[in-house]
């Protein structure tokens, strides 16, 4: 179950659920006024994350050598390196429940089914810009289930 909780923490840094296109504005700020900024691409930035792209789970392993090591902490309490449910008092209050539910599910697709591209295709993991950000080729697979 700890792979799992680890590939679940790299899927919320790689593609965030809010992934808008990134926009820069320049304002001067007076006391009231409200401010607010997209964080997808703070999962992407290589002064933070080595490699931000590859897929290495085991940087979030604790006292790993695979680049987080040491206590990852993705509630932004300390050092904000991604955001998945906000930071801070703000932070969603279901957060706690959210990842064991995301750690359940993905544990029970990956144990019950057996996966296999569509017509033995690649997967393209490309994307484009709708509302959201979304694969430009909509995932197709063949799941057979385990017996």
């Amino acid at each position: 179950m700890v792979a799992c909780k680890e590939v679940v923490d790299w899927i919320l840094r790689v593609k965030p659920h809010y992934g808008f296109s990134a926009l820069t504005i320049f304002l001067t700020m007076n006391y009231f006024d409200r401010l607010n900024f997209m964080v997808a691409k703070m999962g992407w930035d290589p002064k933070v994350w080595e490699d931000p792209m590859a897929f290495r789970p085991e940087r979030f392993l604790r006292g790993s050598d695979g680049g987080g090591g040491g206590v990852f902490d993705i509630t932004g309490s300390w050092e904000i390196k991604m955001m998945p449910f906000g930071a801070g008092r703000r932070m969603c209050p279901g957060s706690g429940l959210a990842m064991l539910h995301l750690e359940y599910f993905v544990a029970n697709l990956v144990w019950n089914f057996e996966w296999k591209a569509m017509n033995g295709d690649d997967v393209d993991l490309s994307e484009k810009q709708e509302f959201t950000m979304v694969m430009k080729d909509p995932l197709k697979v063949n799941l057979s289930p385990r017996l």
